[in-house]
């Protein structure tokens, strides 16, 4: 090292360590050509190739993706479409049944008003006959009962042959 330090003695001045010797210029000249070359034209096409096929992939997918959503954006407007036409159908046919069940209803009431008043009219027979009979059983305990009433009342014997046809007009018209 001291060496280096040390002046040159040919020329008298001392050599600099910081500049590289001339031939050192010419082969590192030549080998950064050379690695320059070799980068250039052999190392970086494959690269570039590789990152222009990335790009173009990338951006097929991108594209793939608009048109993905556009489809999307279609069949949804096609579904929200079919969807109204879904509800508005949904719509008459509630409108339709709730019409047959008002029909079916009003039927089924006019069925049982008609069971009703059929069964009061029967209900109502037989409470006529049921009372007739009740009174036709009653007659000889009534008459029995009123003429021994009105023989009481009267103090003298009544026959119930004689009396029978006046407590019959009466049990038959009440009024």
């Amino acid at each position: 090292m001291l060496s280096i330090l040390a002046a040159d003695e040919t020329s008298g001045v001392p050599e600099n360590p910081i500049l590289p010797a001339t031939y050192e210029l010419f082969w590192g000249a030549i080998a950064f050509a050379i690695l320059y070359l070799l980068i250039r034209y052999v190392l970086l096409p494959p690269v570039q190739r590789v990152m222009n096929d990335r790009e173009a992939t990338i951006q097929a997918d991108l594209d793939a993706a608009d048109a993905a959503k556009a489809k999307m954006a279609s069949a949804d407007s096609e579904l929200a479409d079919q969807l109204a036409g879904v509800r508005a159908e949904a719509a008459s046919i509630i409108e339709a049944a709730r019409g047959e069940a008002e029909a079916e209803r009003e039927r089924l009431i006019g069925r049982a008003e008609r069971e009703v008043t059929a069964m009061q009219e029967v209900t109502d027979s037989e409470l006529a006959r049921e009372r007739e009979e009740a009174l036709s059983s009653l007659r000889p305990q009534v008459a029995q009962l009123a003429v021994g009433a009105a023989s009481r009342i009267v103090n003298r014997q009544i026959s119930v042959d004689d009396a029978l046809p006046v407590i019959n007009r009466q049990l038959d018209n009440p009024n």
